[in-house]
């Protein structure tokens, strides 16, 4: 099975800020002429008169095009509040192998996918190829049985992951090329697909025309098919039917290089079908063993063996039941301490290399799998605490709805993290403890009302005051916190702790919007002597400035600012700024 994530550095970059949402979101590449090329883009909540309307942007762009083709789309102001990041290659491959750690619960076996190939033609320019790692690739020939089949279980990945706001793509078919190339082509599958399925409906809308209680069912049977092409974005290959199911798909999808799918081009070679009718000894000749090597493993006439992750076995333990329970049944005190001891039997291997729980899963088995209930606790320090985990998933299970009745729980660890090394005393103090009771306060708040109500201040790299800093959630779902990030899903290492921007002088208090202010007079150079605020009069008797801060044209409306630290009679210090278009002024924050 192969998992494709479609413009995989703009969704991390989503997944980490969701605030980019409302806005279109470039991540390029500087080349070697200094020229920021486009690796990824995406625009989440385009307007809406124009949001069915969807621009050509593709990888390999310059900035400046893809900039233009924007704002012909949908006019100059989107160019202006477009955000561009810089590629973050090892932050994406990072955050790729966690998520196929992640990905053990579905089989032992999971692979980081090939490098993704694209090129993007300048005219006369040589083609630019743009490399990118954005997929999964899991070994399910043993384990599909285990989720009730194939088709479940790539339907389950795709429908897990769009849960956790990743969009993904799944195929599964025989061999490992296969498979990634039905993933990579989902839509086109899904697409051709309908076409047999419509044909089918008017079939039977002809041979059932004389029955009125079957004519009504056609319209249903079209309004599937168009449920399908728009939500279906799994594929499952039949087996040894890959030749026939993927050859109208193109060479691309072969993962053949740039230059060979260049000069297959040219003698009108485009699709899988049209390739493997030629003849494998002039293919030999031509282009060396390349292509034969691949449509070798597309076939499985030859190996294609996955390299594993390392140094990604997770630690899990269940009880079945021997008949199924009624929750309302269930005792609490039994519930907690079966909890416990599962707890205590993943605990007990991470002790001995001084290692601690930083996020799990609880899940409450049902006879049927949609009906499954998943609990997933996160940490915001690793801990080996049993009494301390166990009571954080209790808190968690006072707020969820359980299912009518349970066959089994099992409890996995979904990342683990070093101790923290802490100074042992001579006399036991009247309230030592292995934690704090800060980390247990956070924790506490956090599987009682959720990650998204206790938040943090994290200083961003950014030069505009009110867009420094951003309130992200202390203890993440799935993953750590933001101060122990090892083996988190939507972060990356290299992200930890980003480098701020700041003046010579900042204030202690920074107002979340800056307040117009009524300046009743003004001196010689145009700057306040007296300015009201909060009701009271304030006299300026000291000045220090300006600062300029001024932003990018591409980040919207541009922002130019001249900052002054102003001491008053009163002895306040306050961070005002005139505005060098409106010429007002504004309290942006106050020293104290």
């Amino acid at each position: 099975m192969t998992i494709v994530l479609p413009r995989w550095p703009v969704q991390r970059q989503l997944l980490q800020q969701p605030r980019l949402r409302e806005s279109p979101v470039f991540v390029c590449r500087q080349n070697t002429r200094g020229v920021l090329s486009v690796v990824s883009w995406a625009w989440v909540m385009p307007p809406e008169k124009r949001k069915g309307f969807q621009p050509v942007i593709q990888p390999g762009f310059s900035l400046s095009e893809a900039l233009a083709v924007l704002t012909s789309a949908y006019g100059e102001r989107a160019s202006r509040v477009a955000r561009i990041i810089y590629e973050d290659s090892i932050g994406d491959i990072r955050v790729l192998e966690t998520l196929g750690r992640w990905c053990h619960r579905f089989s032992p076996v999971v692979a980081i996918g090939p490098d993704v190939i694209r090129a993007i033609d300048h005219g006369k320019v040589k083609k630019q190829s743009i490399r990118s790692v954005n997929s999964l690739q899991i070994d399910v020939s043993d384990t599909a049985r285990f989720f009730g089949g194939e088709l479940p279980l790539v339907r389950m990945v795709v429908w897990i992951l769009a849960a956790r706001g990743i969009h993904a793509r799944a195929a599964i078919a025989d061999t490992p090329v296969a498979s990634w190339a039905a993933a990579l082509c989902a839509g086109q599958i899904a697409t051709k697909s309908q076409q047999p399925l419509g044909d089918l409906c008017k079939k039977v809308s002809r041979s059932v025309r004389g029955s009125p209680c079957l004519e009504k069912k056609g319209p249903r049977s079209s309004r599937h098919g168009h449920w399908l092409s728009r939500q279906q974005r799994w594929v499952l290959v039949p087996p040894g039917q890959q030749q026939q199911f993927l050859g109208s798909m193109p060479i691309t999808s072969l993962r053949l290089p740039v230059d060979v799918v260049d000069s297959l081009a040219e003698v009108g070679v485009e699709s899988i079908g049209q390739l493997l009718r030629l003849p494998r000894v002039s293919l030999q000749e031509r282009f060396g063993s390349v292509i034969s090597l691949q449509i070798s493993r597309f076939l499985g006439d030859a190996s294609d063996p996955l390299t594993p992750l390392q140094g990604s076995d997770l630690l899990g333990a269940t009880h079945s039941f021997e008949m199924p329970i009624l929750c309302r049944d269930l005792d609490f005190k039994y519930f907690r301490q079966l909890i416990e001891s599962l707890v205590h039997q993943c605990l007990r291997p991470l002790a001995v290399t001084n290692r601690g729980v930083s996020s799990l899963q609880v899940r409450l088995d049902t006879n049927g799998v949609p009906g499954s209930t998943v609990l997933e606790v996160g940490l915001y320090k690793p801990t080996a605490k049993a009494s301390h985990l166990v009571d954080l998933v209790m808190l968690r299970f006072e707020r969820t709805h359980l299912p009518r009745e349970i066959t089994g729980v099992s409890i996995e660890v979904l990342s683990a993290g070093t101790l923290p090394c802490r100074q042992q005393t001579l006399f036991r103090g009247p309230a030592q403890s292995d934690m704090s009771q800060f980390e247990i306060l956070l924790n506490r708040l956090t599987s009682r009302l959720g990650s998204g109500a206790v938040v943090e201040p994290r200083l961003l790299s950014d030069i505009q005051p009110e867009a420094s800093w951003v309130a992200a959630p202390v203890v993440q779902v799935i993953g750590t916190s933001g101060s122990c990030r090892s083996g988190h899903l939507l972060e990356s290492k290299k992200t930890q702790i980003p480098k701020s921007v700041v003046g010579p002088s900042r204030p202690t208090f920074l107002l979340a919007r800056p307040r117009l202010l009524e300046v009743s007079s003004l001196g010689v150079h145009g700057l306040p002597v007296r300015f009201s605020w909060k009701g009271q009069i304030h006299v300026v008797m000291r000045t220090r400035g300006p600062e300029r801060i001024e932003t990018a044209w591409w980040r919207g409306p541009t922002v130019r600012r001249d900052y002054y630290i102003f001491e008053t009679n009163r002895g306040g210090r306050f961070w005002m700024f005139r505005g060098l278009q409106k010429r007002a002024w504004f309290l942006h924050g106050t020293y104290g």
